[in-house]
């Protein structure tokens, strides 16, 4: 036993983040992996909540850092949007450090479901996409993405699909592109949740540490397999994770 956990705990905690990691890289919805096998080994919801989201931040900024040193970063648009996704996680917060472990969990599978449906809405559902990047943040822009981002501090799980959808809807740019900017974004609120989290002691650090390893090695696969295999490659392991998510609510609706 190695600091209170057996040693294979740890080699679980670092292929979770792994594998946490690189979904969330390319697509989203890792979290409705990891938290249901972190609280079944024996973490309670909110602990999980708190060691999930210090390698999500890890995994989630290498990647982000990634894609930006290849130039696929719309920094215009990363700015412009960054103002509300980080009030919005000022705000999330706030709920977050006072959420009990019995009305996370209620609300962690009312969240994966709303988030198997929107994984399965076509980008054009609100309309086509404009032509090309909007100048100007928005009014309807400001609130939709400060929305965006208290659900992400709050919840998190499922929140990239949630990005991936409002983002093409806004930005009209393709999925490479746009998966450059939600990791960008969610880096923002995952550090202030992560800290509101570790404030209020909700973080096994070492299980955190093995989850934040994996996470950064993860992270690193998931933006260079977007690089290489591109758009189609995207859409295609969107389909396919949004099909995990449901079948892991399926099977949690008769345990």
């Amino acid at each position: 036993m190695i600091l209170g956990y057996e040693w294979y705990l740890y080699v679980a905690f670092f292929l979770v983040g792994i594998l946490t990691s690189a979904i969330n890289s390319i697509a989203g919805g890792g979290s409705t992996i990891s938290l249901p096998i972190m609280i079944f080994l024996g973490l309670l919801p909110t602990v999980a909540n708190g060691t999930n989201r210090i390698g999500l931040f890890i995994g989630n900024t290498t990647s982000a850092i990634n894609l930006f040193r290849h130039g696929l970063l719309h920094r215009k648009i990363y700015f412009n949007l960054l103002i509300p996704t980080f009030i919005g996680s000022l705000v999330g917060v706030f709920f977050l450090i006072r959420l009990n472990d019995k009305v996370f969990q209620g609300i962690l599978s009312l969240a994966i479901l709303l988030v198997v449906i929107m994984g399965q809405l076509k980008r054009d559902f609100l309309g086509k996409p404009p032509a090309t990047p909007p100048q100007k943040l928005s009014l309807p822009a400001f609130f939709g993405f400060l929305a965006v981002s208290i659900y992400g501090c709050i919840i998190q799980v499922g929140v990239g699909f949630v990005q991936i959808f409002a983002l093409s809807r806004y930005t009209g740019l393709d999925l490479l592109h746009v998966n450059a900017i939600k990791n960008a974004l969610t880096s923002t609120f995952l550090l202030v949740s992560t800290i509101g989290l570790i404030v209020i002691g909700k973080v096994e650090w070492g299980l955190a540490i093995c989850v934040s390893a994996g996470s950064m090695l993860g992270g690193l696969l998931g933006s260079r397999l977007q690089r290489k295999k591109g758009n189609v490659f995207i859409k295609r392991f969107i389909s396919v994770a949004s099909i995990v998510m449901a079948v892991v609510l399926i099977r949690d609706l008769f345990v």
